[in-house]
């Protein structure tokens, strides 16, 4: 153990200082299987946020596969078929991804035959973004497996609970 100082007023204008032991890690090995403990993770937002993050993307790829569209295409998708027409900045700013990003998701879904982009007759640097044919069969696919996926996550709560978690989520990036 080293020592730590310690400041100890005992009088107006009187400061002694006596040493405190401290805690230094142990050198000793672990024992293999021993109880991991957690510290302060389990209390912070950005761990436990994190941790539920990779469970739900655990579930999404076992249940959706891995060769088929991402939760964030998923999302865009899903707002494309929402609000036909709607402007990519649009889209950017309701999934939170920046302008460069969004063009490189566009392009990905666009050259999949997913969604198509059509230029404004009203505003020419305006492009509303549209679901093919191919866009709309395949959204419709993936709504009913993410619906199934979505009831899944939900048995670890009651209605009330779920409608409670969803609406703190929410706060965090409103």
């Amino acid at each position: 153990m080293t020592a730590m100082a310690v400041v100890e007023r005992t009088a107006p204008a009187a400061v002694r200082v006596r040493a405190r032991p401290r805690r230094v890690a142990s050198r000793a090995e672990r024992e293999a299987g021993a109880k991991v403990e957690l510290g302060c993770l389990p209390r912070l937002l950005g761990y436990s946020l994190r941790r539920a993050h990779l469970a739900s993307w655990r579930q999404y790829i076992a249940v959706i596969g891995e060769q088929k569209l991402r939760p964030g295409l998923f999302s865009l998708l899903v707002l494309v078929g929402s609000n036909a027409g709607i402007a990519q900045i649009e889209l950017g700013k309701h999934l939170g991804i920046d302008k460069a990003s969004i063009v490189a998701l566009l392009d990905r879904l666009e050259k999949a035959g997913l969604l198509e982009r059509c230029r404004s007759t009203r505003d020419r640097r305006r492009q509303g973004i549209f679901l093919t044919a191919k866009g709309a069969a395949e959204l419709e696919s993936l709504i009913v497996q993410v619906r199934a996926l979505e009831r899944q996550l939900a048995t670890r709560y009651t209605r009330t609970e779920l409608d409670q978690l969803l609406t703190l989520l929410q706060r965090l990036y409103a």
